[in-house]
């Protein structure tokens, strides 16, 4: 296992309540003489006047520590795949499927991490693009899930899903969500999908509230080109949503293309880290 020189670090930005957690990072990381990189996040929590941006910090270091809930890690993530860097997530949010760090007399476990004491594990990310005449007019990452929906109402839209340039299905339905396995415990979850095992290399196409009582999750393989066509009927506008954090804007009769991101980002756990006992515990199974 690889032991680390440079460590980077991020907090969920502007969240004061975070301070006392990351100067305990600090202290534990600078007790260990690992040089330490901050990023602008940090502003303002600690008295560090050097901080970096997120390309300077995924270039200069050699691991970087997540401070907040899954959705700083989902950006984090997004904006740092192509870095090739691991990271490991200290959980300062609710739920926590993805940092599992306690900072609650756990920050030891961090260090047996950082010390080459862990369990690496790849995840993959969706490349997504709104088309119109074949042209992008939009594109980004998700970590966790691509939603399609209409834009600012709750209304039933009609698209079609292709895949592999072949319709499946047609569909009227509040939208969709498109799902990696690290996402099948989010939204997907809530509308009635399958919680799929962080190895397997699969996407869940969950469409939301369909009207058709024969619809049904669908999982392909993660090689599969994944297109959904938005019917140009009486609505105008949809929007298509990365993790909850990215919108974009998009028209009936677009083309939303989504495929798996060919980089891979790295999840560095404790070495103990158990997948099937998080969900034990996240959705008290027992």
């Amino acid at each position: 296992m690889k032991e680390f020189s440079k460590v980077g670090v991020i907090v969920k930005f502007n969240d004061a309540s975070v301070s006392n957690t990351l100067h305990d990072v600090i202290t534990h990381l600078q007790s260990m003489e690992l040089e330490v990189l901050l990023d602008h996040s940090t502003r303002g929590l600690v008295e560090h006047d050097n901080t970096v941006n997120l390309e300077s910090l995924g270039t200069n270091s050699d691991v970087i520590v997540v401070i907040g809930g899954d959705g700083t890690l989902l950006h984090a993530a997004r904006e740092l795949v192509d870095h090739n860097i691991p990271l490991v997530g200290v959980n300062r949010g609710r739920l926590g499927f993805l940092v599992d760090v306690s900072p609650e007399g756990e920050l030891e476990t961090l260090k047996n991490i950082l010390k080459g004491d862990y369990q690496a594990e790849e995840r993959f990310l969706l490349d997504v693009k709104v088309l119109r005449d074949g042209e992008v007019q939009a594109n980004s990452l998700a970590f966790n899930d691509v939603v399609v929906r209409v834009k600012d109402v709750l209304q039933i839209m009609d698209y079609d899903i292709l895949i592999n340039d072949e319709l499946v299905t047609h569909q009227r339905a509040d939208g969709l969500v498109v799902a990696t396995p690290s996402g099948s415990t989010a939204y997907s979850l809530s509308n009635g999908g399958p919680i799929v095992g962080p190895s397997i290399d699969a996407v869940v196409l969950q469409p939301i509230c369909p009207h058709t009582l024969t619809s049904r999750p669908l999982m392909v393989d993660a090689k599969s080109s994944i297109r959904v066509h938005l019917w140009d009927d009486e609505i105008h506008s949809a929007q298509v949503i990365c993790d909850g954090q990215v919108y974009m804007d998009a028209g009936l009769g677009d083309m939303i293309s989504v495929s798996a991101k060919p980089e891979r980002i790295t999840l560095l756990h404790p070495e103990n880290y158990d997948y099937h006992q998080i969900l034990r515990e996240k959705l008290n199974w027992a």
